[in-house]
């Protein structure tokens, strides 16, 4: 059978087209010639009565057999009309050949002046041809050993009516079985032939119809042959008789007949041997395209700084390159078609690879094995280490292969075990102690400056600033550090946003006033959201500073408090009056180190937005900008609010959220007066 991927569907479909549309044309054709024979119309009398019932019935079960959907009703129609068509070509065939009586029965038949014999009989070959017709009917479903026997009789009906057809073209009467051609239409065995044809066709399962459709070689020439074989005899004989009717002596005539038949097939066979040579022409180049690119991929294989490992399904190895052998220690003869599980996964997990390969097998997509993964991996010698991994399915030869770029990430291990070390001495070892030197530094502060010069005084204030970054760098390390091993634990609690916003803007107050920048709240909703309150504080805190960092002397920073645009997150923004960002830079704000470099002062180490997108997010929320050069920037972030609304009034919300969230120093006061609201300020 031909392969399905080498199929041309579009020429497959018309060669359908045609077998659905031959039914209904030669049940058309029936039908007239039918009404003629009744009618006594000559001109229309296509064929005999027989045949024009045969072209009536067979076509009609063509048509309901050949349907894309056959409901039972359709398919009992059909098989019945098939049946039909073998039982009155049997009746004719067994009237010539075995002179059955019941045949003759119908000769005395008559309705009025009309003798029923005249839609019954029919010639010889035409009744071998619908029989064997009304059999492909009925033998269509059947296989054996995988060949259909209805297209071997469809092929040999074929050939009994172009037989028939030459025969009454060439007035040779042996070529029309057992009777003169003279008696047999021309246009009636045309349309036979279509009958024929359209039937072989019919057999999408067969052999012909995929042949026919093939993109190779084989149908390339057998869409020129076959027909070719049908058609030329034909047209030459159809010549023949028009030469002769002309006046050419009958030996001429047959000479020009047979040279003319001779010219076409030699054109047909140069014009294949010509389709041929281009094909294979065409083959050669494919082939040497496809072994130069096999080459080229092998070379990369070969070279690749990862091991490539190849397996089939049953975790048999089928490839395998150098770097491979200088990672697991087994050359590529010593694992082809052997058991990689058995060879390079450590025995504790090889029940587990067995099942993720079995999984792999099963799932036609596949997708989730492309994602790279992280296991352990098992040398020759017996070592165990780290490895990192990439599946990826490939289909050669009809047959799945599963292949893998693994890498040893036994140095990046390390590597990550000694920052993991550095973290730890940081958190430890350098945090403690400036913890302790800056409560030293303000106890100087508060106690002795007064004691001290002007000079001094101004050190111990630059060293306690310096002291307060040096922590919050500190502190920013390792929570990016807990951010990427998953280990930022929140506390989430019921908390009110207007609450979350004084506390934050309370606490940059001075910094604010030292930048000559005001510090403006505005509130067009109040929500209760569960979150953590430091963690939501800590964002602020990050936001507000930056757009103090970035407006001018005597901006205003303002902090608002709203709710999204569908009404289910409560949404707080930090809008500044600063120099503006362009849109296609602002998501490089959000990166680790993330900054603009745009000449303006990197202030900061680049890590605050970054860290308070992983906060936000993982409260399920989202972090975003609306900025616009020249015209400042809208930091804004959304929090889902609680699942169920919390109705309270304003004092009633705010005992909850002052126990929720308590202030950070003794001296720090909240009050309501220091809320601005938009409807009394107009903001």
């Amino acid at each position: 059978m031909t392969n399905t991927e080498n199929i041309d569907q579009e020429l497959l479909d018309r060669l359908s087209l045609f077998s659905r549309w031959s039914g209904p044309l030669v049940a058309l054709v029936g039908l007239i010639t039918v009404i003629a024979h009744a009618a006594e119309i000559t001109c229309l009398q296509l064929a005999t009565g027989g045949v024009a019932v045969s072209f009536l019935l067979a076509g009609l079960a063509l048509s309901l057999l050949g349907q894309a959907k056959k409901s039972a009703v359709t398919l009992s129609l059909g098989y019945g009309l098939a049946l039909a068509t073998t039982l009155l070509a049997l009746l004719n065939v067994g009237r010539y050949f075995f002179h059955l009586e019941i045949a003759n029965f119908f000769a005395s038949m008559t309705i009025g002046d009309f003798e029923i014999v005249r839609l019954v009989a029919m010639p010889p070959s035409d009744a071998i041809a619908l029989f064997l017709i009304g059999l492909v009917l009925l033998l269509t479903p059947i296989k054996v050993r995988g060949i259909r026997p209805a297209e071997v009789l469809a092929f040999a009906a074929t050939l009994i009516c172009v037989m028939t057809l030459l025969g009454v073209l060439l007035k040779v009467d042996t070529f029309c079985a057992f009777m003169s051609c003279a008696r047999i239409s021309a246009m009636g065995e045309s349309v036979f032939t279509v009958l024929c044809i359209g039937t072989l066709l019919a057999q999408k399962d067969g052999l012909l119809p995929p042949l026919l459709a093939s993109k190779s070689a084989g149908g390339m020439v057998a869409r020129i042959l076959i027909p070719a074989a049908l058609a030329v005899p034909i047209l030459a004989s159809w010549l023949h008789t028009q030469i002769e009717r002309a006046g050419v002596p009958g030996d001429i005539s047959l000479a020009l007949m047979i040279f003319g038949m001779v010219l076409c097939f030699a054109l047909i066979l140069g014009w294949s041997a010509w389709t041929l040579e281009n094909i294979d022409r065409a083959r050669q180049q494919a082939t040497a395209r496809l072994r130069q690119s096999e080459r080229r991929t092998r070379m990369i294989v070969e070279q690749a700084i990862d091991s490539f490992v190849a397996a089939d399904g049953q975790g048999l190895a089928k490839d395998w390159n150098d770097r491979a052998e200088y990672t697991f220690g087994w050359s590529k003869a010593e694992v082809i078609d052997k058991s990689i599980i058995e060879l390079i996964v450590p025995d504790r997990f090889r029940a587990g690879a067995r099942e993720l390969l079995h999984q792999l097998a099963s799932d036609a997509d596949a997708r989730e094995a492309m994602r790279p993964y992280e296991a352990t991996a098992q040398h020759k010698d017996g070592h165990e280490f780290p490895v990192e991994l990439s599946f990826f399915p490939v289909v050669i030869d009809e047959e799945r292969i599963f292949c893998a770029f693994v890498r040893d990430i036994t140095e990046r291990k390390e590597m990550e075990q000694r920052l993991k070390e550095f973290y730890s001495t940081v958190s430890h070892e350098l945090r403690s102690p400036l913890t302790s030197i800056r409560g030293s530094v303000r106890i100087i502060k508060e106690e002795l400056s007064k004691q001290l010069g002007g000079p001094a005084q101004s050190l111990i204030e630059i060293a306690d600033n310096s002291l307060d970054r040096l922590i919050r760098l500190i502190n920013d390390l390792l929570d990016i550090k807990r951010i990427e091993e998953g280990h930022m634990d929140l506390e989430l609690q019921p908390i009110d946003t207007e609450e979350v916003v004084l506390i934050a803007v309370s606490e940059l107050r001075s910094l604010a006033a030292h930048a000559q920048v005001e510090l403006k709240i505005v509130s067009d909703h109040r929500a209760v959201v569960s979150a953590d309150p430091d963690r939501i504080v800590q964002v602020l805190s990050n936001l507000i500073t930056n757009a103090i960092k970035f407006s001018p002397a005597h901006g205003c920073v303002i902090v608002r408090t709203a709710t999204s645009h569908n009404d289910h997150r409560a949404r707080i923004s930090v809008e500044d009056q600063g120099p503006g960002i362009l849109p296609a830079e602002a998501q490089k704000l959000f990166s680790k180190f993330g900054q603009l470099a745009d000449g303006r002062k990197k202030l900061g180490t680049g890590l605050g937005l970054a860290i308070s997108k992983a906060i936000v997010e993982q409260h399920g929320g989202e972090i975003g900008i609306e900025c616009q050069e020249g015209k400042g920037s809208n930091f804004w972030f959304e929090l889902p609010t609680s699942a169920e609304r919390i109705a309270l009034d304003s004092e009633q919300m705010r005992t909850i959220n002052m126990k929720a969230i308590p202030p950070r120093n003794k001296d720090e006061t909240l009050s309501n007066n220091e809320l601005t609201h938009s409807n009394q300020s107009g903001d």
